[in-house]
């Protein structure tokens, strides 16, 4: 049985060299990513090792994982998001001939970690993401300090990699492609130098090494970036008008977001740099300082303790089948006290103890998706934002004192 299972992990891998060298660059990264995406390395960038090796960078959409991996002769074995593996047959089938592992999105995940170290310890190399999730706002978010335990039990070289670019080419919540570039940095740390550091120096380390912020970002802002429908899409992340302050009154068209209940307007460029469209509107300098402004007042809000926090109405109820996909179920009202989340629809009504809650993450840009023990639950927003939703679940349970140490 070991002898057979030896031989399968020898074809598998080399499956997985023919799949990377001689069909996704050849036919999918060199006619499809580059000329898109226009990425190129750094004079700075130091060449990939031989495996085995961990990698380790920033993340600000969904192709940086081939990016990346475009840049190494070896192929890479990723950490990727477990929704992928639900269900379909086919997509699973790819995922992992490609080298794609699960792992539970914004949650630790013993069985992600387990299969990372099999993979380095059998000689290959394997990329992972310490956010658990593409940046929201274009700045890096904080990592899991557990991968610093990780990186010292497997003692092999580590790359860590330095993207600028990725979030202004491609926002997550961005329906259309910007014309830009991406620069990629890659410093390879040996074995000696990572034993030689504590556990806080080498989070240090790692936190500096992969810190982006895209859009303060004065390269980035000296760089051409261009595009079409540029706001388009952007309701899934703000929904907190800048002048009047009402919720859920944004709607997007081309480049403009505007407000229904006061009736302002706003244009937002390829930097994400934003522009009132009526004299005397207020108006946030960027992207990034709206998106504090909605983060200041959720933490009013959750300090405040009113009775509910926020609440969203059409909002689709989703549960899990036997066979993994999630199914539409009653359409209704969500709201948020300090206490609980309740779903009330046509026909029931469902709460869940805030304290039970966990994993609580945006899949698939519209929808909000979290556990309560063994059992995941889903909500469907219909052109609102589901951001809101992990803001005042982030704040109400705890982590505003995680933006105070600087990691998860």
């Amino acid at each position: 049985m070991k002898a057979a299972n030896a031989v399968m992990k020898r074809l598998f891998k080399l499956w997985h060299w023919v799949l990377w060298n001689h069909l996704s660059r050849p036919f999918f990264v060199e006619p499809f990513l580059v000329p898109r995406y226009h990425y190129a390395g750094t004079p700075e960038s130091q060449p990939f090792p031989r495996p085995p090796f961990l990698v380790i960078g920033n993340h600000g959409t969904f192709f940086d994982p081939w990016i990346i991996g475009s840049f190494s002769r070896y192929p890479f074995y990723f950490m990727t998001n477990d929704d992928g593996f639900r269900g379909n047959p086919v997509t699973r089938w790819y995922l992992r001939g490609i080298g794609a592992f699960p792992k539970r999105k914004g949650a630790s995940d013993y069985r992600a970690m387990k299969t990372t170290v099999e993979l380095i310890r059998g000689g290959n190399a394997v990329c992972i993401f310490p956010e658990g999730q593409t940046t929201w706002d274009g700045e890096t978010q904080l990592i899991y300090a557990g991968i610093v335990k990780l990186i010292k039990r497997l003692a092999c070289p580590l790359v860590t990699v330095h993207l600028q670019g990725n979030f202004l080419t491609k926002p997550w919540w961005a329906k259309t492609l910007r014309t830009g570039r991406i620069l990629v940095t890659a410093t390879v740390h040996t074995p000696e130098s990572i034993r030689r550091q504590t556990e806080d120096e080498l989070l240090s380390t790692v936190t500096r090494s992969i810190y982006q912020n895209d859009i303060k970002d004065p390269d980035n802002l000296a760089a051409p970036f261009s595009g079409v429908n540029l706001a388009t899409g952007l309701e899934r992340l703000v929904w907190i008008c800048m002048q009047c302050g009402a919720e859920d009154t944004l709607s997007t068209s081309g480049d403009t977001v505007s407000c229904s209940a006061c009736g302002c307007s706003w244009r937002i460029d390829a930097h994400c740099r934003l522009t009132a469209l009526q004299p005397g509107t207020a108006c946030c300098g960027d992207l990034k300082d709206w998106v504090e402004l909605h983060k200041a007042r959720v933490r009013e809000a959750v300090a405040g303790q009113q009775e509910i926090l926020t609440q969203s109405d059409g909002v689709v109820l989703q549960r899990e089948n036997d066979r993994g996909r999630f199914i539409d179920g009653d359409r209704g009202r969500l709201t948020l006290t300090a206490a609980a989340l309740r779903f009330r629809g046509a026909g029931s009504t469902v709460e869940w103890p805030l304290t039970e809650i966990e994993d609580y993450v945006i899949q698939k840009k519209d929808i909000v998706e979290f556990r309560r023990g063994t059992t995941y639950h889903r909500f469907a927003f219909c052109g609102k934002s589901p951001m809101k939703w992990i803001f005042y679940m982030r704040y109400c349970k705890g982590y505003e004192q995680c933006e105070k140490r600087g990691y998860l």
